[in-house]
């Protein structure tokens, strides 16, 4: 084992996890979570960030939300949920911010 020799400064997991309709746990991130993870994805083509910004779509993240999907940002350690198409860019910013030296 040895460490990676890139680190991104920002990096972004994005549950995308499905579950069948009648689990207790309820349907899971599914479609908002792979739009989620493509509007993101997008972000960090059009600012050219490929090496500071890594977008990785997961399964579940431990916190099933009714809607939308849920993001982990680290190194911020903030875990945000309902998070909607519309939401991404907006998070993606946010992210970013604080995650800047």
């Amino acid at each position: 084992m040895r460490p990676a020799p890139l680190a991104p400064s920002l990096h972004l997991f994005v549950c995308a996890n499905r579950r069948p309709e009648d689990s207790p746990l309820g349907a899971g991130c599914g479609d908002a979570g792979d739009q989620v993870f493509d509007a993101m994805k997008q972000e960090v083509a059009k600012r050219g960030a490929y090496r500071s910004v890594w977008v990785t779509r997961t399964l579940c993240l431990g916190v099933c939300p009714k809607k939308g999907c849920t993001v982990a940002t680290y190194p911020r350690q903030r875990i945000v949920s309902e998070v909607e198409p519309a939401d991404a860019i907006a998070l993606f910013e946010s992210a970013l911010a604080v995650a800047r030296p």
